[in-house]
């Protein structure tokens, strides 16, 4: 599922934008926090949600062996990072939405420190990961108008259920419980609508409590 370009202390590192699991994970997360973005600002919570996602492309343009695909994979997330957060601000999102998604650079760097030791494929450096990911849930709520609170709040419902899902599929395929291409396209649709399930749970839990 993941394309291999680099390798540090003899551990592969994956391609982070062929990782089917991550862009579930982040897709979700930007929907949670649009969708529970607070009054008119929908628009704008979608906005940073963009430009969360734009990060994550630039990032991943590391991985890639050919100069001209990371040139464009870092032309198209710069490009996505400036214009989502841009637009945002343009439609009246607080300013500290910004900072909210920097919170992301721990769990991004504790995902790094544990996959160069442990392997990318380990427990700490998925729960990490999937962390990093989850941010983009608040910083979008926060653009459309929640609570640095509530943003807390709609992340730490989310992560734990990601987190749980996807160290449950790591231990199937590791257990060989699930193998081959069909049977790990199933079950990795299967996650994916738990996935959207409990993000759907979540958005009500948030217009519930505020």
């Amino acid at each position: 599922m993941n394309g291999i370009a680099l390798m540090t202390n003899g551990r592969a590192i994956p391609d982070p934008a062929r990782a089917h699991g991550a862009w579930v994970y982040l897709l979700l997360s930007m929907l949670a926090g649009v969708l529970s973005s607070i009054g008119e600002g929908a628009l704008a919570a979608a906005g940073a949600g963009l430009g969360y996602a734009g990060v994550f492309v630039a990032a991943s343009s590391f991985a890639p062996k050919a100069a001209a695909t990371r040139i464009r994979r870092l032309g198209v997330g710069l490009a996505l990072a400036i214009l989502g957060p841009a637009l945002s601000l343009v439609l009246g999102a607080p300013p500290f939405f910004l900072s909210i998604g920097m919170v992301a650079l721990a769990p991004t760097l504790l995902a790094g420190y544990y996959g160069t030791r442990q392997g990318f494929q380990s427990a700490p450096a998925l729960g990490f990961a999937i962390a990093a990911l989850a941010v983009a849930a608040p910083s979008a709520a926060c653009a459309g108008g929640a609570s640095a609170w509530q943003g807390l709040i709609l992340l730490a419902l989310l992560v734990p259920f990601f987190a749980w899902r996807s160290l449950r599929l790591r231990r199937l395929l590791a257990a060989h419980v699930v193998s081959g291409r069909a049977a790990i396209r199933r079950e990795g649709l299967r996650e994916a609508l738990l996935g959207a399930i409990w993000t759907l749970v979540v958005v009500a839990l948030m217009h519930l409590a505020f």
